[in-house]
């Protein structure tokens, strides 16, 4: 059997489900981290930060203990095309798309390190209704790449993983397995795709009215809690 785990640029997707290319999305992600030594002492709640605005937001939050503040900066742009994860862009215009924000977020911009400032296309695809073959079957980003507005696309592939191995602990066919697998798997990574999206049109509101109304008598948390949160791989039932 043949799993294909490799990636949006999946190979082994392209024999399965034909050749197509990666959706882009619109949008482009700044990615920086910044030592907590170049930033004012006790800056920032330890906790996950969502600043949002009109055709942008950033999300930061705090690695290794707080040594280090890591910032996701998602921007609105029709015109980059390049697929890499390694280009590096000016920190200028980095700067320039966060003109105005609060004055944290420009305390952020202005202690990263400028030559380390890496840009990149946000791709997913559509959501598809098949997987597999008689003996290949796809898993993680390769089946159902995501955008990271719930934070969910690596924890799909561990979830994968997991159902998988119990489709094996149960059936004896490979077909039998990958069947179980597939069909227990495909709805909920379609609704994180579909959602993820969803979540990256909420947060870019074009004005302050129009961010209250979208909120209003939401709690994201909460929605999550009833669904995401709460499965457990290892022991939903298996239809």
């Amino acid at each position: 059997m043949l799993i294909g785990a490799d990636g949006i640029k999946s190979v082994i997707r392209n024999k399965i489900v034909g050749q197509e290319s990666p959706n882009y999305t619109g949008n482009v992600a700044w990615r920086g981290i910044i030592h907590a030594d170049n930033l004012p002492k006790d800056f920032m709640e330890r906790v996950v930060t969502n600043w949002v605005g009109p055709d942008k937001h950033i999300i930061v939050y705090w690695l290794r203990r707080g040594e280090l503040l890591n910032f996701v900066a998602i921007v609105e742009d029709e015109t980059w095309t390049d697929e890499s994860w390694v280009v590096k862009a000016p920190w200028d215009e980095l700067k320039s798309d966060f003109e105005g924000w609060h004055p944290d977020v420009q305390t952020m911009l202005d202690a990263c390190d400028r030559d380390q400032c890496y840009r990149w296309a946000m791709n997913n695809r559509k959501p598809i209704n098949n997987w597999r073959t008689e003996r290949a079957v796809l898993m993680g980003d390769a089946a159902h790449p995501t955008l990271p507005f719930m934070a969910s696309g690596a924890v799909m592939a561990i979830e994968d993983a997991a159902v998988l191995a119990r489709a094996f602990d149960a059936e004896n066919s490979i077909s039998e397995c990958l069947d179980i697998f597939q069909r227990n798997r495909m709805d909920r990574t379609a609704r994180i795709v579909n959602e993820s999206t969803a979540i990256g049109d909420l947060f870019h509101q074009p004005t302050e009215e129009a961010l209250k109304q979208a909120f209003a008598g939401r709690s994201l948390s909460k929605e999550r809690d009833d669904w995401l949160y709460s499965y457990d791989p290892l022991n939903v039932p298996l239809i």
